[in-house]
């Protein structure tokens, strides 16, 4: 009655759920209608079958079988009758795990392994969330977020996630039930752009949604407007700057504060402006940026996804001015680029290399453009964001009217491989 799985089609929905993270073969298990309402009626002599038992003490954590099949007491909502104990169940429990076979024990254990810890704080946390739990999972999500998140972490931040789901799902007092929720929009944008950088905009689009939602839900004006800028990735890397202006501008025209989030709205504005040839209008959007920028806290300016930093305005920049044909503006704007990050830990440096490349074909510097892509595919991170190929293309493009091209360009151009969105959902999937 607590978790509102009085139905027999609510109770299989949520037995399928935890029946997938036990074995896969469970799912589709679960209990007839006629069997669920005697378990629910008390009307069993032995207990169900060793694959219900193992689902439903994990269905309802702290809870042995014999108590959940138990008669209940009206008079105490809270407790119930226990079950008098049966001599032959050690045996019949014993015969049971040799009957489970060691792969299905192994992929039980691996997951206990995973997520007994969790499971177990969850039962702690049931009414009351401790504190400790909740500085653990915000650090978490400022973790996650200090980057632009790899795959490999995609796993570990659905983790954290179900862990925030669960919790959320027993009311907590409202200031933990709020840090909550904001962890929860916090995550859904490092699930958002690690989507994006996987090349699956959909799904991107879809955590996106969510974080707005949560960030509403919250009354979090800066996690909102850090979705909403979030959200504008999308529509610049596809070439659709009439949305990006959509998307941003009538928040800009609103804002009266300086934070990182506006810094980043004004940045996007900036390369849509630049992208339809504009100007003036990228002057302005990059000049309020950066004013933006001197006026935010300066422990706001954090690295990572969760914030916004001058070194990703300059690149913006840089781009801007090569969309412009500003071949000197554009060259200035990437050694200040270079000089601010480590090749190896950002797609920024490539994606600044191709923006003083672009500039350089359209100069008519074909040769030392070419030279220029070829060192920002082979010095970009091992497996480049959709980001990377995607310029990378643009670059190809501009090449294509002339007709000239370099050898080593075009080897390098063939090595490289759009991301799989499939690989990437496969490898949470087993993880999980």
């Amino acid at each position: 009655m607590k978790r509102h799985l009085e139905t027999h089609r609510a109770f299989c929905l949520e037995y399928d759920k935890v029946a997938r993270n036990i074995d896969r073969r469970l799912i589709g298990s679960s209990p007839s209608r006629e069997a669920y309402g005697r378990w629910l009626k008390g009307h069993l002599k032995t207990k169900p079958q060793a694959d219900h038992c193992r689902v439903l003490e994990r269905m309802f954590p702290g809870h042995t079988v014999a108590e959940l099949l138990a008669p209940y007491d009206p008079e105490n909502r809270d407790v119930v009758v226990q079950a008098r104990p049966d001599p032959r169940e050690a045996a019949t429990n014993r015969r049971e795990v040799f009957h489970l076979g060691a792969t299905t024990m192994a992929l039980g254990l691996a997951d206990t392994v995973w997520r007994g810890p969790d499971l177990l704080e969850q039962v702690l946390d049931a009414s009351n969330v401790s504190e400790s739990r909740l500085l653990y999972l915000e650090s978490e999500a400022e973790r996650l977020g200090l980057k632009v998140p790899p795959p490999d972490l995609l796993p570990e931040t659905l983790l954290h996630l179900e862990s925030v789901k669960d919790l959320l799902k027993r009311r907590q007092p409202v200031e933990a039930q709020r840090r909550l929720i904001r962890i929860g929009a916090k995550l859904s944008i490092v699930v958002g752009e690690i989507m994006f950088c996987a090349n699956h905009f959909p799904l991107a689009r879809r955590w996106f949604a969510a974080a707005a939602r949560a960030a509403e839900e919250a009354g979090d004006r800066y996690l909102a407007d850090l979705v909403l800028a979030s959200t504008a990735l999308i529509p610049t890397y596809s070439s659709d700057p009439h949305v990006v202006l959509s998307t941003v501008a009538p928040r800009l025209e609103n804002a009266v504060g300086a934070t990182p989030a506006i810094a980043w709205m004004w940045g996007f504005a900036a390369l849509a402006h630049a992208s339809l040839g504009d100007r003036d209008a990228f002057e302005r959007a990059v000049s309020r940026s950066g004013k933006t920028l001197d006026r935010c806290p300066m422990d706001s300016l954090q690295p990572g996804i969760l914030s916004f930093q001058l070194e990703r305005l300059t690149f913006y920049e840089a781009r801007g001015r090569a969309d412009l044909g500003d071949l000197d503006g554009t060259a200035d704007a990437v050694s200040r680029v270079l000089s601010s990050y480590d090749s190896g830990a950002s797609n920024d440096p490539a994606l600044a290399r191709f923006a003083y490349a672009c500039a350089l074909v359209k100069a008519g510097e074909v040769e030392e453009a070419c030279r220029l892509a070829t060192t920002a595919l082979r010095e970009s991170p091992t497996r480049p964001s959709v980001t990377v190929v995607v310029r990378a293309h643009e670059f190809d493009d501009l090449l294509r009217p002339s007709g000239s091209v370099t050898a080593d360009w075009r080897e390098a151009l063939s090595d490289l491989r759009a991301p799989d969105p499939r690989l990437l959902l496969a490898s949470a999937h087993q993880a999980n």
